[in-house]
This record gives structure tokens, C-alpha cells and sequence, in this order.
């Protein structure tokens, strides 16, 4: 080949390269001369000249090459970027609810509180651990079930045709692909003339391929001989061979996500705990803001450095270490990671996590009747077979339909003929078949030649259209009424039907008389379940409608057969009443109320389904909608949940949001049915946590404000380790789907949050007042009393002081002998009298005392009160029942029962003093119950200085029998809480409690943002993960708006030692090239080997 032909062959860029051929042992080389080639466009040169750098023939490559070229090229998909294990457990703490939670424990170690630093930094690594543990572990399993969802292709690998993973393929591979597929690579299109691979020619029909993916075109795009198709694109119709020239970053596709690095949207369940996060932030924020001008401002509380130093700041952390919903990323994570993975078990993997929400809010589905509904399967109605001959039975016509087919061709009918006689396999030994007439559109039968080997008896045996066979009959003029009428009743039904005749001897002498057998109905039936799912479907809220392609006929008896009623339209009526035909619109109102109230449409085809989801979501419908084939992905986009049926084309499984691994309705049944647990147990925590920040926000914030009290932070980490730990247990709850479809709604979980934050919040206002401003429980339950009110404590410690003590309550402090000797006060009395204790009385000292421990002792009893009243609201949350009668799952009752247990025995034997005052007095003189006795579980009896701040110490001491007050108190409140609940539905319509249009609207709303969002996964692979369950990787824009189009074709070469031109295997190239293609916002000027053009986009 000359230097000119080689010139216009290869389009190399930054010089002309000259280039000549030979053959060597049946190799076709390309030598190259001195030059810089970088980059070949496989789109300009011809196919032998690519076939001759990709080193390949059309026959394709062999395995050991194949081998060789995936170590040289690696797999087909993009470049996965490592995950250092230590930075993605880290990662989990890398939130702004976390980042809340490590303010705090800088404060908390700022003020040497190395107790509270270390119990929440413990909270914060384990909920990483259960995040990390959990989701690694829903990962590996989804892993495992994707695998065989992985895209498919079809190659020529040592001569023959094997159907292989997409992300084996390697340059130099001749893969086959047909309508429906998906480009598993960049490729160069042979001939559709075997004989000729590399010529086109004039007949030749062109491949249609979908490329708006990857250059927004919108209609699908011609190709022919030579051309290149790219990896991510729909074939739409024909069928040819094509030789890869690229993979991985090399394709089109591959090197616009390299630069964009956007391989999947923001989840929505990120979103959701965003908006949930950021209002427990605001609320704890203000709080906080109130808490300080308070403390500091109206009751001037010191502040100083050191251990202890400011009680005001770590009473601070209580609100901000217990509003924090800690726990929610791993609970909401954790409960949606597992619910997909056990989804996934069942035959549902959920390709897009948000989906999970527009499952749970389906009230719609529409399905296709083939393979979704029905078997998929031919069979005869053998109930309804109509007899013609006299004296046989339907056994008898079911043997000789048996022996008129013919099942090495696997023809249906003739299957099914065979399958349908009990005793078929016997009829062989019996039976020879001496001469086969196979079917012809022409004459519309088949005709068979029988031999009895057992008693010589010879006959023929014809099937196929029953007009047919009725002409063909001896006695057709006597037959014609009765078998006419059964074939339009067969066909009023929906069946095929076929006839069967008989005729003695082979036909050799001319005479032949044909006797009619019988009418044989064909249909497909129904799968086993299928009418129970639809029933169950109904019962929760789902309307389910046929949507075939069917016959309208077939459509209705179908439909008849499972009880969805038989109001449907062929999808003409449809088209004709939503362009204006009041005829077709009947006795509607409207083309929506047509579409809500009839049963199914029949004879659509894939573009109606797309106006048929339109409609129903117009009329404010989550609609639900199956599809198998590469026309069904508009539809299954536009839906809110696209559903992919088992056996889907790769197109359609790129474009859902459900891809079913098991056939039949059951399996979408059980993906919504999962989706609503999901969405409840999800909807069950967020209920709960946004009530709790309400809770101690308002608790704690009110009690500190109001009666200048503190709580001590350690007790509200052990109540979020305890609680939200406890919460996890969620993720497995037993629930109840919902009767009707769910959507996140954030206004009534705000809402409602607030109502019951701050009813429990008056429970534990109630409890607080009624312990330690009255004497309620010393007067009436004979109960050691907490009063801390200023004339209760001043009469007691007068009475002690003088009874007991036998001291005078106004003397000096220095003049108790247990405390003048103590280094706080000098070591004698002459030195304590010498400093300003000397001015504080013993009735002082003795009221802080009292007021120390007494007000210790109430922060283990509300600590009890606060934690079991917050976890039992979990109960009341779970469902819109009684919440006593709604049984929860094991484990949930299981983390109540232990997290309860633990603070009950907290609150029982406190924590002996602990946190002791900065400026404190050893071995107490008037630490004592009300009734005098020594107080239990309190070894080191230090209590603080009167005119210290000190005496605001939020020490715990155990509450002994109060713990029984507190869970009676909870249970008092509680019973309130499920009316509480019921008003709440009621005002705020809360899933449709009081009315389901309006709730529908505003479930509508909510997910048609999500919906919007939605993009078709047509792209390259990577791992999968449980976010990205098909190991998706998808850009937002077509590659065309991100790559300038001219370069599509280019790839990156080299030239190897012997002077060959070789696609090149350095990643780097291929990254460089996408960055010098690279379009900029406002156009671009690209600029190749000297050549620069400006680039306006239409």
C-alpha cells in the first residue's frame, strides 16, 4: 500500500505518518515511520487498517490473547480509586451532626472533663464501627447478588461465540450485538454481509443506535459499515458484528467521567438527615445561646479554668452532647443498607436508594401481562376443549394433538401439544412418525403420517387454523355452526384457538377423509399467585393495572381470570380521548379520570406506556411501571419507580430503579411491601429523634433557666449510648407496612416531634416539681424527701444543727470541728476563722449540703424518668395503633428491656458523688436522708463550700427506691401519648389518616423532586456498593457537553519496539487527552496539534 493510501487511512495526529503493510503469519502490521503519533480516530480509518493496529481479525482473539491484552489493558470499566479502610471509617464521623459531638469534646477536654471527653469520643467511634461493620457487611452481600446482573455481551473468542461479562472485554475483541443490548465498549461496526465483513454495500440495513447519553441526540442514530458506536449507547434495532477499539477511560464515555468523577446524585436519605440535623442544630443552637446570657447574665455564675472550674459551660454540653441525634447516620444508614440487602435476597435489588422512599409511596402499578402476570407460557384450557368427533373423550384429543407434534424444533404449540397429555413420553414406543409436512403461512397447518407399530395401523393427523381444519372436514357443512360459535367464544375470551383432524390411512390411494377431533384453546395462564398478590396489593393501597401489548380480547380475560375487572381500552381509545375525541373519552370526565378508574389498557406499545405514567402522575399518582426492552426506558425513567422484570435487556436495566431477579408480580409485591418497612422503620427513628432533641433541649434548657439546676453531661452520654444504641435494633424491627403508600413528609415529623418533645418535657417538668418543691412523696409514700426548697431545707437543718449535731445553726462554719482541721480551711480553726469561710454559719453550709445531695439524688431519679419515657415513645411512633397492642420486634423490645435496665441501676446506686466539687469538704456533718440516716452509695462524702461555685456541681448520688417513681410516673404519661398521637394524624393528616386525596397530593409533591433527579445509568462499571448497587457509573450530561464530539473516535497509541502502531494501555494518556478535549462553560477552544476551533453549543 502506498504513502498516500496509508495518509488517507490514518488520521494521526501532530504529524503524517507513513505508513506501509505486510503480512506475517497471517498478521496484518502496521510499521511506522519517524513520527509522534499519539492518537488514531477509529472513526476515519477503515476496518482492515483497524483491525491491523488493534492486531485481530475479524474472527476475533483467542483466550491466552485475551488473557495476555487483560493484564496489558485491564478490565473494561473506569478506574476504581482506592478506599484506605481507615479514612472510610473516619468518614463516618465526618458529618455535621458529628462535627456537633466533637465541639463538645473539645470543650469537654478543654475543661479537663476527661470522664465526659472520653464516654463521647467512645460514642462517636462506636457508631462508626456499627456504620462501618454494617454496611461492609450489606456491601458484600449485594456485591454477591449483582454479580449476575453484571452487563453481558457477546464475543468471538476461539472461533466460537461465548457470552461473556462486559467487563472482560479488551481491544482487538469481536463482540456480536443485537437489538436491546447495551454497547459494552467503543466499537467499530463489520458488514451485515458475513461473506464481505469489511465492505458495505448497497442493500445494507443500517444498525439504529440510541446514543442521547452520550451526545444528547434525540433520536436514535444510523450507523454502517466502518462506523464507530460508543460504550453506554441503546442498539434500537439490527444486528452485527464490531471489533472494540476501546475500553475503561479509553471509550468516549470513559474519559468525560474521568474528569467529572460523578458516578452517583446525593441520596435523598442524605438530604432527609440534613434537613432533620440542621433543625436539632438550630434548636440546640438557641439553646445554647439562652443557657449562657442566662447563666452569665441574670445569675452570674463564675466561670474559671481547671477541672470543674465552670459548671455553667459543661452543663452547656448536656444540651449539646443530648440533642445531638448522634445516632441518626447510622440507624438511617444502617436500617436502609440492611432492608436493601435482605430486598435483594428476595428478588428486588433496588438500584437507586432513593427508590426505597418512591417504593414505599407507590399507589400504582402498572405491569405488563406477559411473563409479569401470566406464565409467559403457552397451555391449553383443557376444561374447555370442545369435542367434535363422536364417542371421543379430551384425553383422546389430547393424545392425538400429542402425536401431531412435532418437538425437535421446539415450535410452542407443538410443546405444549405434547406437554398437555399426561402420558406423552409413552407414545413413542408406540407411535413412528413416517412423514412430517411442517407449517406454512400458505396452507396454515402442519400434517404428520402415524404408524401403530403395534397393530399396523396407519393414519394422518393435521392441526393448525381451525378454519382450516373445519374446511378440510368430511362433515364441515354439519360442523360449521357449533364450531364457529365456539371459536368466537373462544376468541370473546381471549384464546387461541386450534383445531385437530384425523384421517385414515397414509392418503396414497387418493381418498382421504378428514374427521374434525376437537377445538383446542390456547392461552397463557395466569401465574399461581398472581390474583393473590393483586388482592394483597389492593388491601395496601395499590392499584394494579394491565398494561399489554396483548390483544384487547386476551387483555380482558386475563384481567377476568384475576379479578382486576375487564374495564379496559385498547391504547388507540386512549390516544383518541387525550387528543380531544369526546367519543372515546365515553362516560368520563376527563383523560385522567379515564386512566384512574379503568383496569389496564391493551395493544399499547412502549411509547404509550410513557403517556400513560404522564397522565396518572399528573393526577397526582406515584406510579410504578414494568418494562423488559430498550423502548420501555423512556417509560421506566419517566416513572417514579421504573421496575425491570426478570430477563430485562441491559437498556432497560440501566434506565430502572428496581431490577427483579425472580419472575412475576409477587416479586415487585415483596420489593414495595419491603420498601414500606423500610420507610417505616426509617420514618419510626427520625419521629423519635427529632421528639428527643425537642425533649432535653426544652428539659434541660427550661429546668437550668428556670431553676438555675444543672444535670451532668456524663448521664446524657450514657442516655444517648444506651437509647440511640438501642435504636439500632430498629434496622431489624418487626413493622407493619403501611395500608397505605408512604412519603417522607419533614412538616408533620417536625411537628409532631415538637408536640410529643414537649409533652415529655412537661412529664419531667411535673416530676421535677413535684420531688423537689413539694413533699408529695415524703407525705404520702413515706419516701426520704428531695424538697430543695429554701424554708424546707432551712427548718431541717435548724433541727438537725441543734437536735442532733448539738451545734448552733448561726455560728461559724470553723467551729465544726470535722471541717476546721481540713486543708480547705486552713487545717485549724484559727486559720479558717482567718479566711472568708469564717463569715459562713453552720445553717449554711448544712442547707447547701442538703441541697447538694438532695438535688444529686433527683438527677439519677429524673435521669431514670427521662430515658425510659424517651425510649417507650419509640413504641407509641412505630405505627398510627394502639401502641400497646401493636407487637414490635424482639429485638427491639430486647434493647429496651437492657438499655432500661442499665439506667435503672445507674439511677439505683448513682455514681457516689461523682463529679466531686472543685472546692469541697470531706467527710460531711449534715449529708444525711431527711430521716437522718446515712446516705447509701456515697463513699466519699465530699460535698462543696457554701459561697463557692461549687455548690452548682452536678454530682449523681443513687436514688434508691425513686426508680419505682420514675417508671410508674413514665407509665402514668405515657398512657396519653398514643390520643396524643391519634389527634396529631388526625390534624395533620399523617399518611392519610383523615383524608388520602390530600395526602397524596402532598406525596406526590415531595417525590416528584426525587423524581426529577432521576438520570439513566447507561454508562461505565464499577464496584458496587450499597448506594451504587450495580456497580453503575453515570454522569449527569451528555458526554458531548463535557467532551468536544470531534474527539469521540480518538485513542490513544504508541508504537511498540519493532515499529508498530499499538493501542496504548497508559491511563495517563488517556487523561491527558480528555483534558485537552475538555469543553469549557461558555463554549470552548480545544486546541489539537496547532489547530484550534471554536466550539458554540446549539
Amino acid at each position: 500500500m502506498t504513502a498516500c493510501r496509508m495518509k488517507a487511512a490514518l488520521w494521526l495526529r501532530r504529524s503524517r505518518a507513513f505508513v506501509t503493510l505486510g503480512d506475517q503469519k497471517g498478521e496484518v502490521k502496521v510499521a511506522v515511520g519517524n513520527t509522534t503519533t499519539e492518537e488514531v480516530n477509529f472513526e476515519k480509518i477503515d476496518l482492515k487498517e483497524a483491525l491491523s493496529i488493534l492486531n485481530t481479525t475479524s474472527h476475533g482473539l483467542s483466550s491466552a490473547e485475551v488473557e495476555r491484552r487483560l493484564k496489558e489493558y485491564g478490565p473494561n470499566k473506569l478506574p476504581e480509586s482506592t478506599r484506605n479502610p481507615i479514612l472510610v471509617f473516619l468518614g463516618y464521623m465526618w458529618n455535621p451532626l458529628s462535627w456537633a459531638m466533637e465541639a463538645a469534646a473539645i470543650i469537654a477536654i478543654a475543661l479537663l472533663d476527661y470522664a465526659d471527653f472520653a464516654l463521647i469520643v467512645g460514642l462517636l467511634i462506636l457508631n462508626s464501627v456499627i456504620s462501618y461493620v454494617e454496611e461492609s457487611s450489606a456491601d458484600k452481600a449485594i456485591k454477591a447478588l449483582a454479580g449476575a446482573l453484571a452487563p453481558k455481551c457477546k464475543a468471538i473468542r476461539d472461533g466460537t461465540v461465548q457470552t461473556i461479562d462486559a467487563v472482560s472485554l479488551v481491544p482487538g475483541d469481536v463482540i456480536i450485538m443485537k437489538f436491546g443490548d447495551i454497547v459494552a465498549a467503543d466499537v467499530k461496526l463489520f458488514s451485515d454481509d458475513p461473506q464481505k465483513p469489511y465492505e458495505k454495500h448497497s442493500e445494507e440495513v443500517p444498525m439504529q443506535i440510541d446514543q442521547a447519553a452520550l451526545t444528547g441526540e434525540s433520536l436514535p442514530a444510523k450507523k454502517f459499515t466502518g462506523d464507530v458506536a460508543f460504550s453506554g449507547s441503546a442498539i434500537k434495532a439490527g444486528e452485527r458484528h464490531a471489533v472494540v477499539y476501546a475500553t475503561g477511560i479509553n471509550t468516549f464515555f470513559g474519559r468525560a467521567a474521568a474528569l467529572i468523577s460523578g458516578t452517583n446524585n446525593v441520596a435523598n436519605l442524605q438530604i432527609i438527615m440534613t434537613k432533620i440535623g440542621g433543625v436539632c442544630l438550630v434548636t440546640i443552637g438557641i439553646w445554647v445561646v439562652i443557657e449562657l446570657c442566662v447563666q452569665f447574665g441574670k445569675y452570674r455564675h463564675d466561670c474559671v479554668s481547671g477541672e470543674e472550674g465552670c459548671p455553667t459551660l459543661t452543663n452547656m454540653l448536656v444540651i449539646l452532647v443530648g440533642g445531638i441525634p448522634i445516632a441518626m447516620p447510622t440507624v438511617l444508614s444502617v436500617t436502609l443498607a440492611l432492608g436493601a440487602a435482605k430486598l435483594a435476597t428476595e428478588g428486588a435489588i433496588v438500584a437507586r436508594m432513593s427508590a426505597v422512599e418512591e417504593m414505599a409511596g407507590m399507589d400504582i402499578l402498572c405491569s405488563d401481562k406477559t411473563g409479569t402476570l401470566t406464565l409467559n407460557k403457552l397451555s391449553i384450557e383443557t376444561g374447555n376443549i370442545f369435542v367434535t368427533e363422536p364417542g371421543l373423550t379430551i384425553d383422546d384429543v389430547l393424545k392425538y394433538g400429542a402425536l401431531s407434534a412435532d418437538i425437535t424444533g421446539e415450535e410452542p404449540i407443538d410443546v405444549v401439544l405434547y406437554n398437555s397429555y399426561a402420558q406423552a413420553s409413552t407414545l413413542p414406543n408406540r407411535f413412528k412418525k413416517l412423514k412430517w409436512i411442517p407449517f406454512n403461512p400458505t396452507d396454515k397447518f402442519t400434517a404428520a403420517t402415524m404408524l401403530d407399530q403395534e397393530t399396523g395401523r396407519m393414519f394422518r393427523l393435521l392441526k393448525g387454523s381451525p378454519q382450516v381444519v373445519l374446511n378440510k372436514a368430511y362433515n364441515k357443512d354439519k360442523l360449521a355452526e357449533s364450531v364457529n360459535a365456539k371459536m368466537v367464544e373462544f376468541a370473546n375470551r381471549g384464546f387461541r384457538s386450534l383445531g385437530v383432524a384425523m384421517a385414515e390411512g397414509d392418503g396414497a390411494d387418493g381418498r382421504t377423509e378428514w374427521h374434525m377431533l376437537g377445538l383446542l384453546p390456547l392461552f397463557d395462564p395466569p401465574r399461581h399467585d398472581t390474583k393473590d398478590t393483586i388482592e394483597y396489593c389492593h388491601q395496601q393501597g395499590i392499584e394494579v393495572k394491565m398494561v399489554t401489548g396483548d390483544h384487547l380480547l386476551i387483555g380482558k380475560e386475563t384481567a377476568r381470570m384475576l379479578g382486576m375487572g375487564d374495564t379496559m381500552y385498547a391504547s388507540e381509545v386512549l390516544i383518541k380521548a387525550k387528543n380531544g375525541d369526546k367519543a372515546a373519552l365515553g362516560e368520563f370526565e376527563n383523560v385522567a379520570d379515564m386512566v384512574e378508574k379503568c383496569n389496564g389498557f391493551a395493544e399499547v406499545f412502549p411509547e404509550h406506556k410513557y403517556e400513560i405514567v404522564a397522565i396518572l402522575q399528573d393526577a397526582d399518582h406515584v406510579v410504578g411501571m414494568t418494562g423488559d426492552g430498550v423502548n420501555d426506558a423512556p417509560a421506566l425513567k419517566k416513572a417514579d419507580v421504573g421496575i425491570a422484570v426478570a430477563g430485562a435487556t441491559d437498556a432497560a436495566r440501566g434506565a430502572a430503579d428496581i431490577v427483579l431477579t425472580e419472575a412475576g408480580l409477587s416479586a415487585i409485591k415483596t420489593a414495595v411491601l419491603g420498601a414500606r418497612k423500610i420507610f417505616q422503620r426509617m420514618t419510626t427513628y427520625s419521629k423519635y429523634t427529632v421528639a428527643m432533641t425537642f425533649r432535653i433541649c426544652f428539659t434541660f434548657g427550661l429546668l437550668t433557666v428556670i431553676y438555675d439546676w444543672y444535670f451532668p453531661t456524663i448521664l446524657i452520654v450514657i442516655m444517648a449510648v444506651f437509647n440511640d444504641g438501642a435504636m439500632i435494633a430498629l434496622a431489624k424491627d418487626r413493622v407493619e407496612p403501611s395500608r397505605q403508600p408512604n412519603a417522607w413528609n419533614l412538616k408533620n415529623i417536625f411537628l409532631m416531634g415538637i408536640v410529643y418533645g414537649l409533652y415529655l418535657t412537661l412529664s419531667t417538668w411535673a416530676l421535677y416539681q413535684t420531688a423537689c418543691k413539694t413533699n408529695f412523696f415524703e407525705k404520702h409514700l413515706d419516701m426520704f424527701s428531695l424538697d430543695d426548697r429554701h424554708a424546707t431545707l432551712k427548718t431541717w437543718c435548724t433541727d438537725y444543727i441543734t437536735n442532733i449535731k448539738k451545734l448552733s445553726p448561726a455560728d461559724s462554719v470553723c467551729s465544726v470541728p470535722e471541717y476546721n482541721v481540713q486543708e480547705a480551711f486552713g487545717g485549724s480553726k484559727a486559720a479558717c476563722q482567718a479566711r472568708d469561710y469564717a463569715s459562713q454559719t453552720i445553717l449554711q453550709q448544712c442547707m447547701v449540703e442538703q441541697k447538694y445531695v438532695r438535688g444529686a439524688m433527683l438527677r439519677s431519679l429524673i435521669y431514670n424518668q427521662v430515658s425510659v419515657s424517651g425510649q417507650a415513645l419509640v413504641l407509641v411512633v412505630r405505627n398510627q395503633g394502639y401502641s400497646l397492642a401493636q407487637k414490635a420486634g424482639t429485638l427491639t423490645y430486647v434493647a429496651f428491656v437492657f438499655a432500661q435496665i442499665g439506667s435503672t441501676l445507674i439511677s439505683i446506686f448513682g455514681f457516689g458523688g461523682y463529679v466531686p466539687p472543685r472546692h469541697r469538704l470531706e467527710n460531711c456533718q449534715f449529708c444525711t436522708y431527711s430521716d437522718h440516716t446515712p446516705i447509701r452509695f456515697f463513699p466519699s462524702k465530699e460535698v462543696p463550700i457554701e459561697g463557692t461555685e461549687s455548690r452548682y456541681t452536678a454530682s449523681v448520688l443513687g436514688c434508691l427506691g425513686y426508680v419505682i417513681v420514675a417508671w410508674i410516673w413514665s407509665g402514668i404519661w405515657y398512657v396519653l401519648l398514643d390520643p396524643i398521637k391519634w389527634i396529631l394524624c388526625w390534624i395533620l393528616n399523617e399518611d392519610g389518616f383523615r383524608d388520602q386525596s390530600s395526602a397524596r397530593f402532598e406525596r406526590r409533591q415531595e417525590l416528584q423532586r426525587i423524581s426529577q433527579e432521576k438520570t439513566v445509568d447507561v454508562g461505565g462499571m464499577t464496584t458496587p456498593t450499597i448506594s451504587n448497587p450495580l456497580g453503575r457509573a453515570s454522569i449527569q450530561k451528555p458526554v458531548a457537553m463535557v467532551l468536544d464530539r470531534a474527539s469521540a473516535a480518538l485513542v490513544p497509541v504508541h508504537r511498540t519496539s519493532e515499529g508498530l502502531v499499538r493501542v496504548s494501555n497508559d491511563p495517563h494518556k488517556a487523561r491527558d487527552l480528555a483534558r485537552r478535549s475538555r469543553l469549557v462553560e461558555a463554549g470552548v477552544q480545544r486546541t489539537s496539534g496547532g489547530h484550534s476551533k471554536e466550539i458554540t453549543r446549539a
